[in-house]
């Protein structure tokens, strides 16, 4: 009896293997990034980011929304496969318009 089964085993195990490997195929693409999302405030904090106001993973790339500690807005994008920073702009705050005196070039802080 057991020599019977031993083949049916066999190709049970063949097939389960065989299973897995495509069902880890197909999950590939929506594996998650090397950048996590703790990475990826870490990245944005490093660049002056103090407050995340609203974080997304869009296309390969986390796209957030804060403010720096002028309270400047700041937008930042980071490629998600290592983290490099592709954009990092910067609006100056309210505050830093107000030291602008009209008809003169307005210097940063």
């Amino acid at each position: 009896m057991i020599r019977k089964l031993a083949p049916a085993f066999a190709l049970a195990a063949l097939l389960g293997c065989g299973f897995s490997a495509t069902a880890q195929d197909t999950i590939g693409p929506s594996r998650p990034p090397p950048v996590s999302l703790e990475q990826a405030r870490r990245i944005a904090a490093d660049n002056g980011m103090v407050r995340v106001i609203e974080i997304d993973l869009k296309d390969g790339h986390w796209e957030m929304q804060g403010q720096d500690s002028t309270g400047a807005d700041v937008k930042m994008l980071l490629r998600a496969s290592d983290g490099t920073v592709i954009k990092n702009e910067r609006e100056r705050p309210a505050s830093a318009a107000a030291r602008c005196i009209p008809d003169k070039p307005c210097d940063p802080p």
